[in-house]
């Protein structure tokens, strides 16, 4: 059974279409296009890809990876994609943090290294990290800044310095 699949994506003037095709579902042809709205006949990507039918899979991952590892390198924002699509992604998502992966992520945040690199090296989701970083008492946005009692001082509870020591009994 032949068919083909198009699917095109406006994205702000840009426009991104791709599509796939078989004539004798033994392989498929992927045809990737993108263009500006403002001028249509100038290409800003072209490309033609055939493979067999059965690597399809593999093909969907090997592209994600490198689509991921662009993002990385452009250091570029990414909608979140499924449960699945997540764990293939980021081996690390919804793993504890431990406090060695605690230390290290407030090193190289320190350090000057961007969300999406250390999320990579953690293998988590870009907002998994920045969620963890406020959660320790840094701001993102501000990697200048430390808690006033210190680094790594707030780590998933409250900071005894923020919420006052607690009284001894007896006492009041």
């Amino acid at each position: 059974m032949a068919f083909r699949h198009i699917n095109e994506l406006p994205l702000g003037e840009k426009v991104f279409r791709i599509e796939l095709a078989s004539e004798d579902d033994t392989t498929v042809t992927v045809t990737l296009s993108g263009w500006h709205e403002s001028d249509p006949d100038t290409l800003l990507a072209s490309g033609e890809l055939r493979l067999p039918l059965q690597d399809v899979a593999s093909l969907r991952l090997a592209v994600n990876r490198a689509l991921r590892a662009i993002a990385l390198v452009a250091d570029v924002a990414e909608p979140i994609p499924d449960r699945d699509v997540l764990r293939e992604l980021y081996p690390g998502h919804g793993a504890p943090w431990v406090p060695q992966h605690e230390q290290e992520l407030v090193r190289r945040f320190h350090d000057g290294e961007t969300v999406a690199r250390i999320s990579a090296r953690f293998g988590r989701t870009p907002d998994s990290v920045r969620t963890k970083l406020r959660e320790l008492g840094h701001d993102p946005r501000r990697p200048e800044y430390c808690p006033p009692d210190g680094c790594l001082s707030w780590s998933r509870y409250a900071s005894p310095a923020l919420v006052g020591a607690a009284e001894e009994p007896g006492r009041g």
